[in-house]
């Protein structure tokens, strides 16, 4: 008997209980224009998660790309202490802090989490752009420790001929950097994945409301699939959507394991 692809168990609505799939994407708690289901809270979010089967989600809590960073560290770190292998704190960095206050914090949960997963940065609701000195301290411990920055934008002014992103990827090779909602148009699919092309550590995260046909096909193969994560910007985004689109990707199997938790598990050491 053929094994079952993960298209006909999708279409069956077998859940993935066996299969590794990890949200490198979501958020915490209410948003101050937005319906969030049960108000985002860890338990709300936890059963969003199990609705579809995905083991484990990297959360940036709302309030901390808006009004209150610590709040948001501590309320993220809080949710992991209570649900450790469910949800996986990013630091968020707001790069309008001291640089005194952002490296206490830092050293405070490398201390506590013994060692942090991935930053969190969010420079348009900081106004900031993603060179600005705030965030230096956070580019090196990720490039001293080997880990992830999530950014929705990597932004800053273009020099000789280069982008802000290649150079910051050049000069942190030990970092990784994902950018959020890549697939949200084939403008940006086309600008992402160029950039990808020439930078090894650049990877591509599939958050959004909206997918291109055919985008996700594209992106594999300019790339390759390992440097593509799943994103779902739960409880923002209903976490179906995507998921679904990834399934139904005319990818191989194969492919579809590696952007639903293998290459996540790599790079945010799980």
């Amino acid at each position: 008997m053929s094994e079952t692809t993960l298209l006909q168990r999708l279409h069956a609505g077998i859940r993935l209980e066996d299969e590794l799939v990890i949200d490198d994407h979501g958020h915490m708690g209410p948003w101050y224009n937005f319906h969030i289901p049960g108000d985002g809270s860890p338990e709300s979010m936890i059963a969003n998660l199990d609705l579809i089967g995905i083991n484990t989600c990297i959360v940036a809590p709302h309030i901390a790309i808006g009004p209150d960073t610590g709040e948001g560290n501590r309320q993220a770190v809080e949710a992991h202490l209570k649900y450790p292998d469910r949800l996986i704190p990013y630091i968020t960095i707001n790069p309008r802090r001291s640089l005194g206050e952002t490296e206490a914090e830092i050293a405070h949960y490398h201390e506590q989490l013994g060692g942090i997963k991935g930053f969190k940065f969010h420079s348009s609701c900081h106004l900031a752009t993603c060179d600005h000195v705030g965030y230096g301290p956070a580019y090196e411990y990720a490039n001293e420790h080997h880990i992830p920055i999530l950014s929705h934008v990597w932004d800053g002014p273009a020099r000789d001929g280069k982008s802000f992103l290649t150079r910051q990827a050049a000069s942190n090779p030990n970092v990784a950097f994902i950018h959020a909602h890549s697939g949200n148009s084939w403008e940006t699919i086309r600008k992402l994945t160029a950039e990808a092309k020439l930078n090894p550590n650049v990877y591509l995260d599939l958050a959004g409301s909206g997918l291109p046909y055919g985008g996700l096909e594209y992106m594999v193969e300019q790339i390759g699939a390992n440097r593509i994560l799943l994103g779902t910007d739960l409880p923002f985004i209903d976490c179906r959507p995507q998921f679904g689109r990834l399934l139904a990707a005319r990818i191989t199997d194969e492919d579809k394991r590696m952007i639903m938790g293998l290459n996540a598990k790599r790079l945010f050491k799980l």
